[in-house]
């Protein structure tokens, strides 16, 4: 395993990777959001470039679980930090570029335990999010 400490949008990262011969697994977790759609699009299609047949798994909200998430960022202090990019059909990243596929997608929660010590509430938010699509957990190849 393998950890880079640099922006995403620095391609320069590309270079620090070292053993590709295996392939290449991503994970980005609450990062993606917090880009344009421009920005990621260009990031899935350097990607692409640069480690063909690699793989990255990541979330995101749908324009619906972004508000959400907004207003959460909100609550918890945190002004001026906004999430942007939305996506709800991993599907929709082919028409980017014809080098993505989808592998898989799935509600953000489905594999979450329902740990009775959080409350019926929490459950319900879960099953709530997971049901209405607002967040997944998305597995693509490039």
């Amino acid at each position: 395993m393998q950890y880079v400490a640099k922006s995403l949008l620095d391609l320069s990262w590309y270079n620090d990777v070292e053993d590709i011969e295996n392939g290449v697994f991503m994970i980005s977790c609450g990062v993606l959001g917090f880009f344009k759609k421009s920005q990621i699009k260009q990031f899935f299609s350097s990607l692409a470039d640069n480690f063909s047949g690699g793989e990255l798994v990541f979330d995101v909200a749908s324009t619906l679980g972004n508000l959400i998430s907004n207003w959460g960022l909100r609550l918890s202090g945190m002004k001026k930090a906004t999430t942007k990019w939305t996506l709800k059909d991993a599907n929709k990243l082919t028409n980017w570029d014809n080098r993505i596929k989808a592998i898989d997608q799935s509600p953000y929660f489905k594999n979450s335990p329902r740990d009775p010590a959080s409350g019926i509430q929490i459950e319900r938010w879960m099953d709530f999010f997971d049901k209405s699509k607002m967040f997944n957990i998305l597995h693509v190849r490039v």
